[in-house]
């Protein structure tokens, strides 16, 4: 099933059994590219072209949805967890005579389509870790090694190096990439002498 709905590069992945893409208005298997030691656990949803890349040893949780009628790059070695919500577009225009006109429109009707509604790119850098529970909006950019704290909701971009948390998310902390290591991990000390 995934290799007919998208691009997949490399030779390992894990599907989880709740995992799912789905491609409409036009998207194309070409539209999600999955790289190599990929874990999908959620689903990718691609509407009218929207690009989904997710990059070498990357994950997404269960319950996770990535939601794309433009483009979402997840970075690679990143890890987002269980219920994440990522869209880059408003799924449907703000307008209240839009709305009006939408709801008395069958379920399937273009007037519902993404691609009506404001939509910019996200971009998740790499290394991130993005907690339970978020919702990144459109158009943010999560920059390289920061983590989002569960339950936060995403609507501005977030510099590298950081924690950000809370709704609106805010930085919590900077230089995250200046704190030590733990040295209790053996695998850990051994990998790190290799380095």
């Amino acid at each position: 099933m995934f290799r007919s709905k998208a691009t997949l590069k490399g030779s390992k992945y894990i599907f989880g059994v709740k995992s799912g893409i789905s491609l409409s208005d036009g998207s194309l298997p070409s539209d999600i590219i999955i790289d190599d030691n990929v874990w999908i656990h959620g689903i990718l949803q691609s509407q009218n072209g929207g690009k989904i890349i997710m990059e070498k040893y990357t994950k997404i949780g269960v319950g996770t949805s990535i939601r794309c009628v433009n483009k979402v790059v997840i970075g690679a070695y990143t890890a987002i967890a269980d219920n994440v919500a990522i869209s880059d577009n408003n799924n449907h225009p703000v307008s209240p005579e839009y709305r009006l006109y939408m709801r008395m429109q069958p379920e399937n009707d273009d007037s519902r389509k993404w691609k009506h509604s404001s939509n910019a790119p996200i971009i998740i850098g790499q290394n991130c870790w993005i907690g339970q529970n978020v919702r990144i909006q459109r158009g943010v950019t999560i920059g390289d090694n920061s983590v989002i704290a569960a339950n936060s909701v995403v609507t501005k971009s977030v510099p590298a190096n950081c924690i950000a948390g809370g709704n609106p998310a805010k930085i919590l902390k900077t230089d995250i990439d200046q704190i030590e290591p733990p040295t209790t991990c053996a695998g850990f000390n051994e990998w790190r002498k290799k380095q």
